[in-house]
């Protein structure tokens, strides 16, 4: 390679760098373990609280038994003949609200599981809506129906989230929830009141009860007309679900949403009563508390940048070591690529006990700072390492910029690029590189 001084350099350049991507994989490597133990502080905060809810219902459920009679072809002995025998079938009718209104208030927490944060609610609801009772009709001409013990029927997602008995009236008669039969498509329960059961009467709820739960809540909309209003003093909301509010406003001190949901815009219902092992989840429309600058997510994307900084950071050297007659050994090189892979470390860990912003100046600071010291005495001199330190300084920056406006992320790294390619084409114009390329080449530009 002393006979080609600058293929030489590159492929030392380009073995360093295959070097430090193995290392950049490590470190989101352990980004990635870093980001399991914080999934599994969550878990264990929700099995200790509750998890996230999805509240379900209120619904009528009317199991009742249709016996009668039924002609059935039966062959003997090659013979088909008809036969009359006795049924009895199980089934149950439910009966969705008319309406249903819910107001919702949400109270978020922050706790912790170690040095992982983790956000957890109680919530308050006010749930008013109408139902029109109506009688199971047999299926089949002549055959009678017994209607089983009708129940209000309503689910949450985890009920060791329920602080408290549910207070709920139906046709201003109180009832109280309990555990649903097994049979029944929701979990809570409360008996209905004989003496309110008329064909076409009018029944009017109203239930409020308190949840608790962690992350996440939501709905699933099965009346003819279904409105809820959440309000909560939580600043970022992440609206998601198969609906989204119809009106919301989101500021610093909270957040207010509001969705209407008729029954032709969704099929809840159809899937909410398919029946077998590989029906859909119903559709639903849900709120989760999330957290904007998500120290793990954001040391993930800078670390996918990682690359892009090596490979900018050493053609800056290697450039301005071409122009300006430097001498960088290959060694240098290794450790100034290892104080830029330490940067997505340093990130990491002080990301988990300080606000992203600082941690992000502190690292940062910190390997701009070695790489400056380092510089001088490499550089022989102040003014080249400042000079360097700067474009570093630049350099992070711009990752910062690419990592808080995700949205814009394409636009700034290409304009990033196209910047770097008209510095190096700029500062490279007058170079003679079939000169340094020769055995004797000295490096020095052309006039």
């Amino acid at each position: 390679m002393n006979r080609f001084p600058l293929l030489g350099k590159l492929l030392a350049i380009g073995a360093l760098m295959a070097v430090l991507l193995i290392a950049l994989a490590m470190v989101r490597a352990v980004i990635t373990e870093r980001t399991s133990y914080r999934h599994e502080a969550q878990t264990e905060v929700a099995a200790a609280h509750a998890g996230p809810q999805t509240l379900v219902g209120p619904v009528l459920w009317i199991p009742y038994t249709e016996t009668g009679q039924r002609t059935v072809n039966v062959e003997t002995d090659g013979v088909s003949r008809q036969r009359v025998e006795t049924f009895s079938e199980e089934h149950a009718l439910l009966i969705y609200p008319d309406t249903l209104s819910v107001r919702s208030q949400l109270g978020p927490e922050q706790r912790r599981r170690g040095i992982f944060p983790v956000t957890v609610y109680t919530s308050q609801h006010h749930v008013t809506g109408q139902f029109t009772w109506a009688e199971p009709q047999p299926s089949r001409p002549g055959a009678q129906v017994t209607v089983g013990r009708p129940l209000l029927l309503m689910g949450v997602g985890d009920a060791r989230g329920l602080l408290g008995a549910p207070r709920l009236t139906l046709g201003g008669a109180p009832l109280s929830l309990s555990r649903a039969p097994a049979r029944a498509p929701l979990p809570l329960a409360a008996e209905l009141d004989p003496t309110l059961l008329n064909r076409g009467a009018a029944l009017s709820l109203d239930l409020q009860f308190d949840l608790a739960g962690t992350g996440r809540i939501g709905w699933v909309p099965l009346a003819d007309d279904t409105t809820v209003t959440l309000t909560s003093a939580w600043p970022h909301p992440s609206f998601g679900g198969s609906f989204l509010p119809r009106t919301r406003s989101v500021g610093p001190e909270g957040f207010e949403a509001t969705w209407r949901v008729p029954a032709l815009s969704t099929q809840a219902r159809a899937q909410f009563t398919a029946r077998g092992e590989h029906r859909p989840a119903p559709e639903q429309f849900h709120v989760t508390l999330a957290d904007p600058v998500d120290p793990y997510r954001l040391a993930d994307r800078a670390a996918k940048y990682g690359l892009l900084f090596i490979v900018l950071t050493f053609a800056a050297f290697f450039v301005l070591e071409t122009v300006r007659r430097w001498r960088i050994h290959p060694l240098q090189y290794l450790m100034i690529g290892a104080a830029l892979v330490l940067f997505f470390l340093l990130l990491l860990s002080l990301g988990e006990h300080l606000p992203f912003a600082a941690a992000y100046a502190v690292a940062s600071t910190g390997c701009i700072g070695l790489l400056a010291h380092y510089l001088r005495h490499v550089l022989a001199g102040w003014r080249p390492a400042l000079g360097m330190s700067a474009l570093l300084v630049a350099l992070y920056g711009v990752l910062y910029g690419i990592l808080m406006s995700e949205d814009n992320a394409l636009l700034m790294g290409s304009l990033l690029l196209f910047g770097v390619l008209a510095a190096v084409m700029t500062v490279t114009r007058r170079v003679d590189w079939y000169r340094l390329s020769s055995p004797s080449g000295t490096g020095a530009p052309s006039t």
